[in-house]
């Protein structure tokens, strides 16, 4: 596997990915609890029962947020059927991929933007080390034909192009999100990875 140091580069923000963020943020504050619980128990179903779902051991998810779909329930998935979840950990303007073993959930620390990762000390398998089959991917906006608008940072476009350089080993990219989070068409720039697939409470 490559084991290419995944870092953010600085970037110019696109002006109508700004804009596309503030108004996704602003329709996912509108959801009730009550209504998140009901899309992310449809995203569930659906991501439970996709064919690169079914067919994958190691997967690549995300510790959620409370403006995210709740990976928890998949996460939980992922491991009954004796899979292995990776999870991010940002550190020094790179991400890396880490097994979640039992009970880390619980122990996580929460960084600065409330995202649950392992802390610097924890030593955890990393992804690349072992290969991926699946990468559920989160983001802020999304498009039926592949686009993905992410947080700004870069981490994930980086770490999917690095994968892709050997096309027979690379995973299948698969996001998940609330309806209001897919749109028409999204902003792409050329450094920008299209996603397989969006699966969302339609």
């Amino acid at each position: 596997m490559f084991r290419n140091i995944i870092t953010m580069s600085r970037l110019t923000p696109n002006p109508a990915k700004v804009l596309i963020r503030e108004q996704v943020a602003a329709r996912i504050a509108a959801l009730s609890t009550e209504e998140k619980k009901r899309q992310s128990k449809i995203v569930y179903d659906k991501i439970v029962n996709h064919p690169c779902y079914k067919k994958a051991k190691n997967v690549a998810i995300f510790m959620s947020t409370d403006q995210e779909v709740d990976t928890a329930p998949i996460i939980a998935d992922i491991k009954a059927k004796g899979g292995a979840a990776f999870v991010p950990q940002y550190a020094g303007g790179k991400m890396r991929m880490l097994k979640l073993e039992s009970g880390d959930e619980s122990a996580m620390p929460l960084t600065r933007h409330g995202i649950q990762q392992h802390s610097k000390e924890q030593v955890r398998d990393d992804a690349l080390d072992i290969g991926l089959d699946l990468i559920i991917a989160p983001g802020v906006a999304f498009s039926r034909s592949g686009g993905r608008v992410g947080h700004g940072g870069g981490y994930y476009d980086k770490y999917i192009t690095n994968l892709r350089q050997n096309p027979d080993t690379a995973p299948k990219v698969v996001a998940i999100g609330f309806k209001c989070q897919v749109l028409d068409d999204v902003p792409m720039d050329p450094q920008d990875q299209k996603i397989d697939d969006i699966v969302f409470a339609d």
